[in-house]
């Protein structure tokens, strides 16, 4: 959507998003996935203390965001050390040092056809790796798709089943579903982890926000341990 030309393809997808990813139905059935990622957030903190005495805070939002990402969009987490996580890991910050890069052809057109920093070709070889990789994804979820009738009796399904199951003229093809797709990885990963490392850094700048922000959430939730729950989250307001 971010780089499709306004008009009735671009409206197209921009309700199809609100309406099946971005819905409260949907974000709440994904509840309990968000949790479990919280909490291996926070015992990726602890190990790191205790091992290094001090957090990459940057790459801990980093991967707690795309693992928030996947499990919406794709229905799973992944293990960003090894195999298809690293693979996936490597696509999405290359994306993002492509999209940074100065582009020298930008002010000077007449050296476009050069293409003297590999930008264009970098872009072709990422393009071929996203279409393979997330049209894998596609492809496996045309085998064990949850249907609409699963749906319906409250089987949550990601955003891979919603696309497939679009019915007539919302229905998208695969080159398009594969667009949607990275673009939700590709625009939600590090725009959230970006968002909560300058929160962080905001706190740590000025202690009495954190002190304030703390001492309501321990009014409203405790100090043991409990975690911050929907019907909680109605009687914090300074801290949201």
């Amino acid at each position: 959507m971010g780089f499709a030309p306004f008009g009735v393809y671009w409206r197209n997808l921009r309700r199809i998003s609100a309406t099946h990813l971005f819905c409260p139905k949907s974000i709440a059935s994904f509840g309990d996935r968000r949790r479990e990622i919280g909490e291996k957030m926070l015992g990726d903190v602890r190990l790191l203390m205790r091992k290094h005495g001090e957090v990459d805070i940057k790459r801990v939002f980093h991967f707690g965001s795309l693992s928030n990402v996947m499990v919406s969009v794709f229905g799973k987490t992944y293990d960003f050390g090894k195999g298809e996580g690293m693979e996936l890991d490597g696509m999405v910050k290359e994306g993002y040092e492509l999209l940074g890069s100065l582009n020298w052809s930008d002010h000077l057109p007449f050296l476009w056809w050069l293409d003297l920093q590999g930008l264009r070709r970098r872009c072709r070889v990422l393009v071929g790796k996203v279409n393979l990789f997330v049209g894998r994804i596609i492809e496996q979820h045309k085998q064990t798709r949850i249907t609409r009738f699963e749906q319906a009796k409250g089987v949550a399904g990601d955003f891979v089943d919603v696309l497939l199951g679009l019915e007539k003229e919302e229905k998208l093809s695969d080159s398009d579903m594969v667009a949607v797709l990275w673009e939700m990885i590709f625009r939600g990963t590090d725009t959230v982890a970006v968002l909560l490392e300058w929160t962080m850094a905001r706190i740590v700048l000025h202690p009495e926000i954190q002190y304030k922000a703390q001492a309501e959430i321990d009014a409203v939730v405790g100090s043991r341990g409990s975690f911050v729950i929907p019907t909680s989250q109605a009687f914090i307001t300074f801290s949201l």
